[in-house]
């Protein structure tokens, strides 16, 4: 009897998370930010989750310069802020971590172009090694160890 990669994982302390793929190719998830929900694409190329810059309000964010340059596929740099200490929550997962703030104008202006609706940030690569996940582009689930 062979063992499917899903109960591999659980026996391990993995859980898993059913993605979204979008048209853009992009997986949305859903998280917590300072215990209040939003919607962000899952970006492994991204060495930084981020959030909008007119959403620290209602995340609870409290950013301050940073030194840090963002930058997109576009190459179209920003003007980017930190916050740091907040608490991020994915299903039954959290940790405590730092977020760029920037403005996602334009990547949610490309969204919306697909009929998508806009996102509320990026979780990127320094969450994704922080929960060990494991992406599942099979059966579209990320996997994170408890």
């Amino acid at each position: 009897m062979s063992v499917t990669l899903n109960k591999f994982l659980k026996n391990d302390g993995y859980f898993s998370i059913k993605l979204v793929f979008l048209e853009t190719k992009h997986y949305l998830i859903e998280a917590k930010i300072n215990g209040v929900k939003g919607r962000f694409i899952l970006d492994t190329g991204a060495s930084n989750s981020c959030i909008c810059t007119s959403l620290e309000d209602r995340f609870k964010v409290i950013s301050k310069e940073s030194k840090e340059k963002a930058s997109s596929a576009n190459s179209e740099m920003t003007h980017t802020m930190i916050s740091k200490n907040n608490r991020i929550q994915i299903d039954k997962w959290n940790s405590n971590a730092s977020l760029i703030t920037f403005d996602m104008s334009h990547i949610n202006n490309a969204l919306s172009q697909k009929k998508i609706d806009p996102i509320d940030g990026i979780v990127g690569a320094d969450i994704l090694k922080k929960s060990k996940a494991i992406l599942d582009y099979k059966s579209n689930k990320l996997y994170l160890k408890l």
